[in-house]
């Protein structure tokens, strides 16, 4: 128990400590995001979507993808997963369909189940939230999310975006965002075309 609770605040000083993007006298979701890293390929290990189908983070070339590693029971993402969904409520009605949410369970990992079983814990969540604009993926055990993390740990959510090229060009680690800000959209869909 204290281990995980000294794990839990070094997490919390590294979020500290991380530098972000900062656009003075603005709360953007681009003053948030961590960039001037030179991008890279994310890894390629399967996921199992929704439907059972296995897919990677590289699966989606063409598309920005803003792969945000979450679990369940993580309270930042309790109140994240709502906002991700609104914004893909508002993403579909706008008819921009080369910006995807991916929201990358890592509950097989914390809860040492099976994927089935993840999945399942998954659907409960989305169901008890009434989150419907949202696709999920189960990393199984974490590979992807392991070596996303390393050698820098962070907390979850963490989202990751992945450009159109396929390599990752920011991320975006805080325990409380509002997907929902202003120019949100307008901002995704400049990354979407870079």
């Amino acid at each position: 128990m204290i281990k995980r609770f000294l794990r839990g605040c070094a997490v919390v000083l590294s979020l500290l400590a991380m530098p972000t993007l900062a656009v003075a006298g603005q709360d953007t979701l681009e003053s948030k995001i961590i960039t001037g890293f030179e991008p890279f390929e994310p890894p390629t290990r399967p996921l199992i979507m929704t439907d059972g189908s296995e897919a990677t983070l590289a699966s989606f070339k063409g598309e920005l993808v803003l792969a945000t590693v979450w679990f369940t029971t993580c309270p930042f993402c309790g109140k994240e997963m709502p906002m991700l969904d609104k914004l893909a409520a508002d993403l579909k009605a706008r008819g921009i369909d080369n910006i995807r949410l991916l929201p990358v369970s890592i509950d097989n990992f914390v809860y040492r189940e099976t994927p089935e079983a993840a999945q399942t814990r998954i659907a409960k969540f989305y169901d008890r939230k009434r989150l419907s604009n949202l696709d999920s993926a189960v990393d199984v055990n974490a590979v992807n999310s392991g070596l996303l993390f390393n050698p820098d740990q962070v907390g979850t959510p963490t989202t990751f975006f992945i450009a159109p090229s396929g390599k990752i060009i920011a991320v975006l680690a805080e325990p409380t965002v509002d997907w929902n800000l202003p120019g949100t959209v307008e901002f995704l869909q400049s990354l979407a075309a870079s």
